[in-house]
């Protein structure tokens, strides 16, 4: 039984995807919705499980297995298995990629309005392409999972797309292939050099040693892997398709994409720059630290100007995706523990943001935030559920926006200093910067809510159980979070000190 729990938890969604294709669920739009449904909540309930089961005072991993394919484990001769394997970092994004796939679904009835089937089937490969990636031990396997996730969202965007769906769906496929090609050479340097070094071929990169590869090859491999796993967070330049992507794309997609494609970006960078590079990543702190301040203050500026609510968001996840780097950048405990507990806070913000939007767009017919005006009139419990989330989103305290933040800049703020320019001044610089997202979020808020309300919404119905209940358990995490954030950062401060090699006490 110890051997089938990560194939399980990875496979299953894949094992139903195929299942709901089959013609019993043709034109039986109801009975597809109940079992897809009523199949992401026992997924997400197995997921609680080993949850709860997982030893967090373990900072090695656990669930450990490879799977066998005609006794082999894989392709020996190349030294690949379809090994997998979960440590604290990974049963964090494990859980929170089931939770928010489970609210994705639900929430899917209201704005997908045909070829549900495909849809689903869709929804289920992408959520075992991205549980793959979090649990996969292997290079070539976790390759594989990263680049099995571009085809669902692929065909999601340009299937359910909005008007300019095809030039959204091709400028995404050409980003992130771009971005995995650089993931692939960097492998590729580490595969070959363990072979010339140890004289076996070992693709499992928890057993690959490269403390003694020379150290231009480092350079050269770690600002490859960088590179790849930046284009998906998204690091400025290689930004410029998730804008467009949130925008085309129907809200359930666009809370994935925010909430957990991002994530798999700087789950990469952790696993791969921070932990396999650790040496090297120390010496390019200073650049991670200068590209996290220009991804905040760009994206802050842009996020201003923009009119679209889902731009408005996407822009305002390019932030947060700065901020997660300044607190890496810090190498320090204080950093990197908020650095991950800000993965965990932007998702569940980015979600109740995006759920925001669909709302929005479903009851409104736009986007366009100058075609908004005093919905808190018509819809006052809709304004009040949103509450919470928008006052995480500008880091109000007792919101978990305002503890990741904190101790994000906290920890970049007492980096250590280096000789290319002077640290807290950086930080300062990121942290005005900041202010600016204080700006568009409330001009978000106020834009939807408040002034007087147009002609044609006088008539408009507050929401429905359904988003009511998601705003509500959203809001319940996002607060609990900001009030109890000892739950998850005890653990994270110990994972990050063993893990990364850190000096001192959080």
């Amino acid at each position: 039984m110890q051997n089938s729990i990560l194939p399980i938890l990875i496979f299953s969604p894949l094992v139903m995807a195929l299942f709901i294709l089959n013609p019993l669920y043709k034109n039986e739009d109801k009975r597809l919705h109940k079992s897809v449904r009523i199949f992401s909540l026992l997924h997400f309930i197995y997921t609680v499980v080993l949850f709860v089961f997982f030893d967090f005072t373990n900072t090695g991993t656990e669930y450990e297995t490879v799977i066998k394919i005609f006794n082999s484990d894989w392709i020996n001769t190349l030294g690949i298995k379809a090994g997998f394997n979960v440590d604290i970092l990974s049963m964090i994004m494990i859980i929170l990629t089931a939770f928010i796939f489970l609210i994705s679904i639900f929430l899917s009835q209201e704005t997908v309005k045909k070829n549900y089937q495909l849809y689903f089937s869709l929804i289920l490969i992408l959520e075992s392409a991205i549980l793959g990636i979090f649990c996969a031990s292997d290079m070539f396997f976790f390759l594989f999972f990263w680049e099995m996730e571009l085809i669902p969202l692929y065909i999601l965007l340009l299937k359910w797309g909005s008007s300019n769906k095809q030039k959204t769906a091709a400028k995404f496929i050409l980003y992130t292939f771009f971005g995995s090609i650089f993931i692939l050479l960097g492998f590729l340097i580490v595969y070959l050099y363990n072979f010339i070094n140890t004289g076996y071929l070992c693709a499992d990169f928890c057993n690959i040693d490269i403390s003694a590869m020379n150290e231009k090859l480092k350079y050269i491999t770690f600002l490859f892997l960088f590179i790849g796993f930046g284009v998906k967070i998204p690091v400025v330049p290689f930004h410029s398709w998730l804008p467009d992507a949130h925008s085309q794309a129907v809200t359930p997609v666009s809370i994935i994409l925010s909430s957990v494609m991002l994530k798999t970006g700087a789950y990469g960078i952790l696993k791969f720059n921070a932990e396999m590079f650790n040496d090297t990543f120390i010496k390019f702190l200073p650049v991670i630290m200068l590209i996290a301040m220009i991804n905040i203050l760009y994206a802050s500026c842009c996020a201003i100007v923009q009119k679209d609510l889902k731009r408005i968001i996407a822009y305002s996840g390019i932030i947060h995706m700065g901020v997660f780097l300044i607190a890496i950048s810090s190498y320090n405990a204080t950093g990197f523990s908020g650095g991950i507990f800000q993965l965990v806070s932007h998702a569940l913000i980015s979600a109740g943001l995006f759920i925001i939007a669909g709302i929005i767009y479903i009851k409104c017919g736009t986007k366009n935030i100058l075609r908004l005006s005093g919905l808190g009139e018509k819809m006052p419990v809709f304004m009040f559920l949103a509450i919470p989330v928008i006052l995480a989103a500008v880091s109000v305290p007792l919101t978990s926006g305002f503890v990741s933040e904190f101790l994000c800049f906290m920890g970049a703020f007492w980096a250590e200093p280096n000789e290319f320019y002077n640290v807290k001044a950086i930080v300062i610089i990121a942290l005005i910067s900041m202010i600016l997202s204080s700006i568009y979020i409330l001009k978000f808020f106020h834009g939807i809510f408040f002034s007087k309300i147009l002609e044609k919404y006088k008539k408009i119905k507050d929401i429905n159980i359904y988003q009511k209940t998601m705003l509500i358990i959203l809001s319940l995490y996002i607060i609990y979070f900001g009030i109890f954030p000892g739950t998850i950062l005890d653990v994270l401060s110990e994972y990050s000190i063993i893990t990364f090699n850190l000096e001192g006490v959080f």
